[in-house]
C-alpha cells in the first residue's frame, strides 16, 4: 500500500511536467499571438505606395496615395479597413478580415463570407516584445495573372507600422510591389 502511495504521485507529477513544455510553449504563442493583436488595433494615417502596373513592364514608376487604416478587433480575429484618397472626389475603400494563429504561425487574409484568400506562413513570432517588432510573411500570390511568391514584411512599434509587400515570379528575385507607411491617428501616451 504504501509503495503504491509513493509511485502514483510520482507518475502524476512526471506527466504533468513531461506535458509542461508543450503547454507552455502553445499558451506562449497565444499570449504572442494576443499582445500582437493589441498593438494592430487602432486608427493609422499614412501612405500606400506601390509599383504602377499602368506602365510598361520595364517601368519602376510608383505612385502614392494618402490612406487611413482602422484595425478592430472581432472575436479572434482582426477586421482592416483602409480609405485610399486616389484623386479629385475619389475615395477607394477596401474591408478585410485577418486571422493570425500564432501557435500554427500562420496569416490568413479573408473575405466578407470567411473564405481564405491568402495565406501565409509567419515567421519571427517568438522575437517580437509586447507585439513589437518584425515579421516576416511568406505564401503564394498572382499578379498579372501568372503565379507569384510572396513575402511581407511587417514592422509594428508603439506608433509607426510598416508592410513591405514584395513578389518574385519563379526563378527570379523579389521585386517591389507595395508598400505602406503608416502612423498612430492619435498621439502616443506617456504609457506603452
Amino acid at each position: 500500500m504504501r509503495g503504491t502511495f509513493f509511485v502514483a504521485p510520482g507518475v502524476i507529477l512526471c506527466s504533468l511536467v513531461c506535458d509542461l513544455p508543450a503547454q507552455n510553449s502553445a499558451a506562449q504563442s497565444q499570449l504572442i499571438g494576443t499582445k500582437l493583436r493589441g498593438a494592430l488595433v487602432g486608427s493609422w494615417v499614412g501612405t500606400l505606395e506601390y509599383r504602377d502596373y499602368s506602365e510598361p513592364a520595364t517601368s519602376v514608376k510608383r505612385v502614392k496615395l494618402p490612406t487611413w487604416l482602422t484595425i478592430a478587433p472581432s472575436a479572434s480575429d482582426l477586421n482592416f479597413f483602409s480609405i485610399y484618397d486616389d484623386g479629385p472626389e475619389k475615395a477607394v475603400t477596401e474591408t478585410s478580415r485577418i486571422s493570425i494563429d500564432s501557435v500554427a504561425s500562420r496569416y490568413d487574409v479573408m473575405d466578407s463570407q470567411g473564405k481564405v484568400q491568402e495565406s501565409y506562413s509567419i515567421a519571427g513570432l517568438a522575437e517580437l516584445r509586447n507585439g513589437r517588432g518584425t515579421l516576416i510573411l511568406t505564401g503564394k500570390g498572382t499578379e498579372n495573372n501568372a503565379p507569384v511568391a510572396v513575402r511581407l514584411t511587417i514592422r509594428i512599434s508603439r506608433n509607426i507600422l510598416e508592410i513591405l509587400r514584395e513578389t518574385a515570379a519563379s526563378g527570379q528575385p523579389f521585386t517591389f510591389r507595395h508598400a505602406y507607411t503608416l502612423i498612430r491617428e492619435s498621439p502616443p501616451t506617456s504609457k506603452g
